[in-house]
């Protein structure tokens, strides 16, 4: 497919510290899938949508809202403001559409919302197109959700959501990821309005990244992504003030899933051996596959559990 977006996703996504960026799963290679068929029918699921989503649904038109200032980078096909999307650049612990639920209850409240704007879609007569200009429909069809909402459909909780979906929420993650970095992702009938706040300081830039990732919810916190993007930031921030002259503010993490991969990613400085990382990395297959990971594979299902018990008691990073 092809959306008129300029391709700056944040940097870190599963890549090595100071690494070129790396870019969520491309939507070009996502699997044609019908939307709406992620197995929502196996239970009922009351949702209560937006003042915006309800208005398009029964009118098509958007009810006035006070927009992000991000609003402009998730345009949707009626011009109502995709609020939530919008709002975790800046805020990604912001709750919604997840508020007050399990995850369990915010996968099945996802897939019902989502249904919702496929069943809307189609009795428009303008059913949900993949391939809208600068991804309109993709942003209408997520733009009620927070981001642990997306984080449940990214990663296909609960078994509910297509490849095609999950491929969609986990770009528009790091579409969010990259903008509260200053690093542009959007339309590009919008880039010119975008201002890099950090002004090309690298090592700032890394620094918001770590402060963005320890935002999101304890759920998405046991991800191997979440984990090796964390660890990659705060690492790059670290080489890079050093780099520059300038010592490192202690940004250490309690998660042990990320200070197990940020101990790992140290021993590539220096070592030609270890010194880099291959592909994406979003599995403990791909994170023991690494050569800087090598030596570290037997502490890793401890880490995880450990890291899951946490997000269980929900005392976060």
């Amino acid at each position: 497919m092809t959306i008129s977006v300029t391709n700056a996703p944040a940097p870190a996504v599963g890549a090595g510290p100071v690494s070129a960026p790396a870019a969520g799963p491309s939507p070009s290679k996502a699997k044609a899938e019908a939307p709406g068929t992620g197995g929502a029918g196996s239970a009922a699921v009351v949702v209560s949508l937006s003042v915006q989503a309800q208005t398009i649904v029964a009118t098509g038109s958007a009810a006035p809202a006070a927009a992000s200032p991000y609003a402009r980078y998730f345009p949707t096909r009626d011009g109502a403001p995709a609020s939530a999307l919008a709002t975790a650049v800046s805020n990604p612990g912001a709750v919604s559409s997840s508020a007050g639920k399990s995850f369990d209850q915010v996968a099945k409240d996802a897939r019902a919302r989502m249904d919702a704007v496929y069943a809307a879609m189609e009795k428009s007569g303008k059913p949900f197109d993949y391939n809208s200009h600068e991804g309109k429909d993709w942003y209408s069809l997520m733009g009620d959700l927070d981001r642990r909402s997306l984080y449940a459909v990214s990663s296909n909780a609960e078994g509910l959501f297509t490849k095609q979906e999950q491929d969609m929420a986990q770009s528009i993650m790091s579409q969010q990821q990259g903008l509260a970095m200053g690093l542009y992702n959007g339309p590009i009938s919008q880039e010119g309005t975008f201002t890099d706040r950090f002004l090309g300081n690298d090592a700032q830039r890394m620094k918001a990244g770590v402060a963005f990732l320890d935002g999101v919810s304890d759920e998405e916190k046991t991800s191997i992504t979440w984990g090796v993007s964390r660890a990659s930031a705060q690492i790059s921030y670290e080489w890079l003030s050093e780099r520059d002259g300038n010592p490192p503010e202690d940004l250490d993490t309690e998660n042990p899933l990320a200070k197990l991969i940020k101990a790992a990613m140290n021993t590539m400085k220096g070592s030609e051996e270890r010194g880099w990382t291959k592909g994406n990395i979003s599995t403990a297959e791909e994170l023991k596959s690494q050569a800087w990971f090598q030596g570290f594979e037997s502490q890793l299902d401890d880490a995880l559990r450990k890291t899951r018990e946490m997000a269980t008691r929900g005392s976060g990073a």
